[in-house]
């Protein structure tokens, strides 16, 4: 009787491997199915982070260069007003300059109105600038921007760069630039 419980135990341990060899392959491909799910899942993530981070980033440009916008605006805004106060100093100082001539004019004709051989003179020998000759703008040399920063035009002159100069002369580089950029339409003034 050994030999037939031999095979009745051998035909209950098939079927028991049977029913676990099927559920094997289905438990091994629903697993795969789940880490592929997984991955699928991890990469949408992903992608929608990699996505939310590039629209802050653009946010972030665009409100970065709207400021620099604004701040180009204002600092061009100022640079016109210095421009109207050097022009309206300029002519200033040209007026004063022509007024003072007409006065040491008189201070001559006061001296030689002293004078025993005096003569008075007449309404045309008189110095009278008309407005249409004032000079436009005369330029000091003393107010020139190249007298003022003359180890910077030194240091240009010698091909240093801008970054060079402001290390060397404890400067910003834009204030370097905005010097050497005045000192260009000055010139352009003087032609």
């Amino acid at each position: 009787m050994q030999p037939v419980l031999y095979v009745i135990l051998l035909g209950l341990v098939l079927i028991v491997y049977a029913r676990f060899i099927p559920r094997d392959q289905t438990t091994t491909a629903s697993a795969k199915a789940t880490v592929v799910q997984e991955i699928e899942e991890t990469i949408e993530h992903f992608a929608a982070e990699m996505e939310e981070q590039n629209q802050t980033m653009l946010d972030l440009f665009s409100k970065t260069k709207q400021d620099y916008e604004i701040e180009l605006a204002k600092l061009a805004g100022r640079l016109e007003s210095l421009e109207r106060q050097k022009q309206e100093l300029s002519k200033e100082l040209t007026t004063f300059h022509v007024n003072q001539q007409p006065l040491s004019t008189a201070d001559e004709l006061l001296t030689s109105f002293n004078k025993p051989d005096y003569q008075i003179p007449n309404q045309t020998d008189v110095l009278t600038v008309a407005p249409e000759e004032m000079p436009e703008e005369v330029v000091y040399e003393g107010l020139s921007m190249k007298s003022r920063y003359v180890e910077l035009f030194t240091l240009h002159d010698q091909g240093k760069s801008v970054e060079a100069i402001a290390k060397k002369l404890n400067m910003n580089k834009g204030e370097v630039s905005l010097i050497l950029q005045l000192s260009r339409q000055e010139e352009r003034t003087r032609v």
